[in-house]
């Protein structure tokens, strides 16, 4: 399918926040605030969709309506981009009720990651739509929101640049923040990436949360692998680390190794255990047995801290050497 871009975000567009998965309505309202002021300072006009606090069965409404509100972010001549507030659970379960061809009639930058991933792949599989795996609402709520993720969000959709990225200064690996809000996250250096398969590699981006990812295997909506270079991450809920070998694993069963070009996996929280004989690197090496592909670890995208944007679906270029990921084209117009 010929591939869609929407149009760039400019200063006094509107951005609607949406909630296809989890409500918002448990956010505490000085966070809110802090969002919307912060998503200000970049020029925006905020919307909060009044559906995105609804509570329904652990979500933010049954399906058919949360399908309803998304469809109507589209539509809306007024609403010139839609940031998901967060992930949460089940954004899958809208997929059989979106209009794939109307949405591709009216390309808008989409931007979520975390279970936001089954949207952000099926987009690009029955829309053909570049959507955005990046710094959702609640990233711009925080208190210790970090000039690089702000920067990466700018460049690759208001100014629309074939962006280089390379790792982050420093980091924030605390996903579970919200548990002790009176004590302030630690900010530390970055250790950079990790290399476990050297090598240069050209191909699409295609990829997100794996847990969520794998829940379109078997779909019409799994996203083309072949020739893909496909990014991961996991979080704490992905834990115990026995569970991140077996999701991998199922990547190996479905054939993905055979058919993508490189595998990037984002930087996973320190929570999730992955040391000592279920190290990541230990782990990847296993189930990439007889497959040849640059494998890099540690990247600044996941559930931890800055988040880099990236265009699902663009043809982009990983560089082990020069320790850089590069776009080769925009991923807006």
């Amino acid at each position: 399918m010929k591939l869609v871009k929407p149009h760039r975000l400019h200063e006094g567009d509107t951005i609607r926040l949406v909630a296809p998965a989890s409500s918002m309505e448990s956010l505490d309202r000085k966070d809110v605030d802090r969002g919307i002021r912060n998503l200000e300072k970049l020029g925006f006009e905020v919307e909060v969709s009044p559906e995105a606090l609804t509570t329904w069965r652990g979500t933010a409404g049954p399906a058919k309506e949360r399908a309803r509100v998304l469809m109507d972010g589209f539509t809306d001549p007024d609403v010139d981009g839609l940031m998901c507030v967060w992930g949460g659970y089940n954004s899958n379960d809208l997929l059989e009720y979106l209009d794939w061809g109307l949405i591709r009639d009216n390309p808008k930058p989409f931007i979520g990651y975390s279970d936001i991933t089954a949207l952000n792949n099926a987009l690009l599989s029955k829309s053909g739509l570049v959507s955005f795996n990046g710094p959702a609402f609640i990233t711009f709520c925080h208190s210790f929101l970090m000039p690089w993720e702000v920067d990466k969000f700018r460049k690759i959709l208001m100014e629309g640049e074939a962006h280089r990225y390379t790792p982050s200064p420093t980091v924030i690996d605390d996903p579970l923040h919200w548990r002790h809000p009176e004590t302030p996250v630690e900010e530390a250096a970055n250790p950079g990436w990790t290399i476990i398969r050297d090598g240069v590699a050209k191909g699409r981006l295609a990829g997100g949360h794996l847990g969520t990812l794998l829940l379109l295997a078997g779909t019409e909506y799994w996203p083309e692998m072949s020739g893909a270079i496909l990014f991961v991450e996991s979080d704490e809920e992905d834990g115990p680390p026995i569970n991140v070998l077996r999701q991998f694993r199922q990547l190996r069963h479905l054939g993905v190794f055979e058919e993508i070009e490189a595998l990037l996996v984002g930087r996973i929280p320190g929570c999730v255990g992955l040391k000592g004989d279920l190290s990541l690197p230990l782990l990847v090496e296993d189930v990439l047995e007889g497959v040849e592909i640059p494998v890099v670890a540690g990247l600044d995208f996941g559930h931890t801290n800055p988040i880099m944007t990236l265009p699902v679906g663009v043809e982009a270029e990983i560089d082990t050497e020069k320790e850089a990921l590069s776009l080769l084209e925009p991923g807006v117009r």
